[in-house]
């Protein structure tokens, strides 16, 4: 009975949108979008609303029985004493089997659009679907859709296959972690022969100046395995420097 006093006392006529900032290097691939089967978890999204802090999350169900292609959608906000991440609906059903075949799904994002409780109780929630900017060719009229305005574009006017083809970018983060790691062990292997060099050449000049000879000429190649070896430890340790970006 609470809870039904509570829902016509938290009326949105206009609703709330939240549309928090696009990551960079994304752009919407789909809007307008609403969580379907929300009406039949009407207590989990009303607890939804309530808090604080809204997200939205997503994961595959392929065991589903009447759609292999079915996304589950999660709402995440924070409660009280806890946060809260309950299942909310499903991704419509056509975008989520584009979405599963295409092979962009790790690189996808959701955004939350915007929250809407009518007089009667309905809730409606909608959506964005964001990924990697795609590149633009120039040719907007075979995509079949208006030029991009703001942020925003009509994603369902853009075809699958320009989506999801061959013209997106995708991160090349696997790439860039390869050739971290690389330089870990560059770095590794300068400041170790360094060490090993500098070693040889303490010992080497401590039995030259044990032998009281020509302390000049016995001191030379102690002195450049020290200076060798200490150059490529600092070759190893210094801070590299980040590259500037071309004004743009």
């Amino acid at each position: 009975m609470s809870e039904r006093k509570d829902r016509q006392n938290f009326i949105m006529t206009e609703g709330i949108s939240f549309l928090p900032p696009i990551q960079v290097g994304y752009e919407i691939y789909y809007e307008n979008l609403e969580i379907q089967g929300i009406q039949d978890r009407q207590t989990i999204v009303w607890q939804f609303i309530q808090g604080s802090n809204h997200l939205l999350d997503w994961e595959q169900e392929p065991s589903n029985p009447q759609d292999p292609h079915a996304i589950k959608i999660f709402g995440v906000s924070e409660q009280i004493f806890s946060t809260k991440r309950d299942m909310l609906g499903y991704v419509p059903c056509d975008v989520a089997k584009q979405i599963v075949t295409s092979g962009l799904w790790p690189f996808l994002q959701l955004r939350l659009d915007y929250i809407s409780v009518a007089n009667q109780g309905f809730i409606a929630i909608r959506f964005q679907i964001l990924g990697p900017i795609r590149k633009k060719n120039g040719d907007e009229k075979l995509l079949g859709g208006p030029s991009l305005k703001g942020e925003r574009r009509n994603a369902q006017a853009t075809r699958p296959a320009f989506l999801f083809g061959r013209e997106t970018e995708i991160p090349k983060a696997h790439g860039s972690r390869i050739k971290r790691l690389a330089f870990l062990i560059l770095r590794i292997t300068l400041i170790t022969l360094g060490t090993m060099l500098a070693f040889v050449g303490g010992t080497m000049g401590t039995a030259a100046w044990q032998a009281k000879g020509n302390l000049f000429v016995l001191m030379l190649v102690p002195l450049a395995l020290i200076l060798s070896g200490g150059l490529l430890i600092w070759t190893g340790i210094k801070p590299s420097k980040p590259k500037e970006k071309p004004p743009t």
